[in-house]
């Protein structure tokens, strides 16, 4: 029994910890993106605008079939009536009751039910492409916000090494100058050296602590749960063995955008067309069945039982009913017109969408490259001014250069490796956008 209970305690630790946010295994960006997608309100929305439209189509297939309906009624007189088995004035007190069962259905009313039911099949489409777009999108900010936190990570702690590179500077030249090597100007040029790179590592610790709470808020998670990542990234060379123009081809034929683009001009075409329908005559079938009983109390013996009236009132109908549009002021012209311009508006809005995936995968890929080129070309910047700047502080404890020498080789080596991240990172990002473009899903 005891191994029981431990077991059962076990297992519910176990799942609350789990149900709970947790930062004691640092997330991957993948991690990152898949929480903000499932803990987005914004994707909420969309499943819910989705459900929303599953309805509207199985509603809209629905009103193709028979309505049917039955109805049930009760009453009881007093005073001056009318016999229903006589037709004639009656003041006795009598109870009678009814029942009827009824249906009608649309034989012909210009196409408008089909079209309705294209219209509602195509906007259940363009709703699952516009949680896909949702989706995506909060994926794609979780993305920037995620580098951003990588990026002030990195640089703080290359501020950091440039900050103690260059207390370990000050303690050398206070040493100098107590030994007469070194002038109090130097330990002076030194000592601000120290202050701006303090300064600087400040300004790199609070712009981490923004992208922080950034990220936080972009993926929903709570701000009073620390959030650890992981900030070592590895850089994905598949996207370079795809051309430019593949990549947009691709695009333009399966990206999310467009196709919920293209959804909602089919979609306007069908309610145009369903617009048009109202101008067709329409035939409608109707159909009915009804019964009764009656009763009179002061002579219940005049009238026969319940089953007998019931099988002997029985009676039915079956109607057609032909309706022809002639004038209703206007409100069909005006609602075929307004349909009419919607369907021309989307397909505007299709082409204005087009254009921009197409100049958004060209822009991706173009600064794809231009990153790898600019990560290539920062390796090598950072290897000569690490080689100048480890050269520049031999020199400046010989005495041959001044501390400017010495802080500009600093800056110089500073900069170049905030570029090479930059470009890094950059490139990481392009090139998880080009295999977006090109069919592979943000997150993997």
């Amino acid at each position: 029994m005891k191994h029981l209970i431990c077991d059962i305690a076990l297992s519910i630790f176990l799942t609350l910890a789990c149900a709970m946010p947790t930062a004691a295994q640092p997330f991957s960006l993948d991690d990152c993106m898949r929480y903000a997608v499932e803990h987005s309100t914004s994707v909420g929305q969309k499943e819910l605008d989705l459900d929303d439209s599953k309805a509207d189509y199985v509603e809209s297939v629905a009103s193709l079939f028979p309505a049917i309906s039955a109805s049930a009624g009760a009453t009881t007189n007093f005073g001056r009536s009318i016999d229903p088995g006589t037709n004639s004035y009656t003041t006795v007190t009598t109870f009678s009751n009814s029942y009827a069962l009824s249906g009608s259905m649309p034989l012909f009313e210009g196409l408008q039910g089909i079209n309705t039911v294209r219209a509602a099949k195509v906007a259940r489409m363009m709703g699952a492409a516009d949680l896909e777009v949702a989706r995506d999108e909060v994926a794609m900010q979780t993305m920037s916000a995620y580098i951003d936190v990588v990026y002030y990570t990195k640089t703080a702690e290359i501020a950091d090494e440039q900050l103690q590179a260059s207390r370990a500077t000050l303690r050398l030249v206070r040493k100098q100058l107590e030994l007469g090597l070194k002038s109090p100007a130097d330990v002076a040029e030194i000592e601000s050296q120290v202050a701006n790179y303090d300064y600087l590592l400040t300004t790199e610790q609070n712009n981490l602590a923004l992208a922080r709470i950034k990220l936080r808020e972009v993926m929903n998670w709570p701000q009073d749960t620390e959030l650890e990542i992981v900030t070592d990234i590895s850089i994905d060379a598949s996207a370079c063995n795809v051309t430019e123009q593949e990549v947009v081809s691709f695009a333009l034929q399966y990206n999310p955008r467009i196709a919920s683009a293209r959804h909602a001009t089919e979609m306007k075409r069908l309610l145009y067309a369903k617009a048009k329908g109202s101008y067709s005559p329409s035939l409608y079938l109707y159909a009915g069945y009804n019964t009764s009983y009656y009763i009179d109390f002061d002579n219940k013996a005049a009238y026969d039982p319940f089953g007998s009236q019931f099988r002997n009132n029985r009676g039915g109908y079956i109607q057609a009913s032909l309706s022809i549009p002639i004038f209703a002021g206007l409100n069909r012209r005006s609602s075929k017109r307004r349909a009419e311009n919607a369907w021309r508006s989307a397909q505007l809005e299709q082409q204005a969408t087009e254009h921009t995936v197409e100049s958004e995968v060209s822009q991706a890929w173009q600064q794809m490259q231009g990153f790898g080129k600019q990560y290539v070309q920062g390796q090598k910047k950072e290897e000569a001014a690490q080689l100048a700047y480890d050269g520049a502080a031999k020199k400046f404890e010989n005495g041959l250069i001044s501390a400017i020498d010495l802080q500009t080789a600093a800056n110089t080596l500073l900069q170049a490796k905030s570029d090479k991240l930059r470009a890094r990172l950059q490139y990481i990002v392009k090139a998880r956008m080009v295999d977006y473009y090109n069919g592979q899903p943000l997150i993997r």
